[in-house]
């Protein structure tokens, strides 16, 4: 159950969002409830590299501020979150092999989701 707090919060956000962005948004709010914590992960950095990748970013935040965003250690960490998940059988890091269990995907898709919503307000700060 989502409370008023939430709620509002999320509909900030979805107020940030293109229409595709805003699709995926509802999907991370569905796996959020339904304990789907790759997708969390995933979708939380495709948001942000849709984002990134607008034709009106630069509208946003400069292109120095948009730097610092896009190169920030929060963004490193979830793309390489993110690329564990994905190509996690080509990987060759015998350290990545315990990452995809239930409790460490969890931790790690509430910190996508911050991640996510923390970057949204940087890039919305105008």
């Amino acid at each position: 159950m989502i409370n008023n707090s939430e709620q509002f919060d999320i509909e900030i956000i979805l107020s940030y969002l293109n229409s595709n962005s805003k699709k995926l948004f509802n999907e991370i709010i569905l796996a959020k409830k339904n304990n789907m914590w790759a997708i969390i992960i995933v979708f939380s950095l495709t948001i942000l590299d849709n984002i990134f990748h607008q034709d009106d970013t630069n509208d946003l935040v400069d292109g120095l501020e948009l730097n610092k965003i896009k190169y920030s250690k929060d963004i490193s960490w979830l793309r390489k979150k993110r690329n564990e998940i994905l190509h996690y059988e080509n990987s060759n890091n015998d350290e990545s092999i315990g990452y995809l269990n239930d409790e460490d995907l969890k931790k790690a898709s509430f910190k996508a989701y911050n991640i996510l919503c923390k970057n949204l307000l940087k890039l919305h700060k105008k």
